[in-house]
């Protein structure tokens, strides 16, 4: 009789233990999973708002180089009248093709330039027609070659989007390689904190 209340309780115990341990490891597991699930979202989280923030440094950028242009060219508009004819005479290799060359140019420099078109004009073997464009922009000029097909962007509006994108990817080239590396690592380090404060708590409470 003795023997059998001594096997009934170390099996009890033995289904006790089995249990505890069971629960101990979903306790773990689904422990494991949340911090997992948090270093994701708080990853996804961080990763959009310096999204966030590199959007929106360059779209403060390309509104204070605009004001900037449009400050400089109306402060000194017969420089850059001067400046307009001159990168049209720089570029005569490329566009100055049979049988007529169209230049673009905004309302304001077609009206200065359409006073004296022999100012361009002479410049150019082939037949040109200079007309006023639909498409508003700083300044510079835009080319169409009709016969061939072909159009060349040599406005303002055009160099700044080259020199906004070349610093949109020096800016994501920093973002991804250094910030997010640095973040992600601090992240990691956190949530492999707590999984072995976990463990050295479970540790204490099996002592008990």
């Amino acid at each position: 009789m003795l023997y059998q209340k001594t096997e009934i309780k170390k099996n009890y115990l033995k289904r006790v233990n089995e249990n505890f341990i069971r629960i101990k490891n979903q306790f773990i597991e689904a422990y494991n999973n949340f911090l997992n699930e948090s270093l994701t979202s708080n990853l996804i989280q961080a990763k959009e708002s310096i999204l966030n923030l590199k959007n929106n440094f360059l779209d403060d950028l390309k509104h204070e180089l605009i004001n900037q242009l449009e400050e400089i060219i109306a402060r000194n508009y017969s420089n850059y009248l001067n400046f307009l004819i001159e990168k049209i005479k720089s570029s005569l290799e490329i566009i100055d093709k049979p049988p007529k060359v169209i230049i673009l140019l905004n309302q304001k420099d077609f009206s200065a330039i359409n006073r004296d078109l022999s100012k361009i004009e002479n410049l150019f073997k082939n037949k040109i027609e200079i007309i006023s464009s639909k498409e508003d922009f700083i300044g510079g000029f835009k080319v169409i070659l009709e016969d061939a097909k072909i159009s060349y962007n040599y406005s303002i509006d055009n160099l700044l989007l080259k020199n906004v994108i070349v610093i949109e990817e020096h800016l994501s080239q920093i973002f991804s390689e250094t910030e997010m590396e640095k973040l992600q690592i601090d992240f990691e380090r956190y949530i492999k904190n707590k999984k072995q404060e976990i463990k050295e708590y479970l540790k204490e409470y099996d002592q008990i």
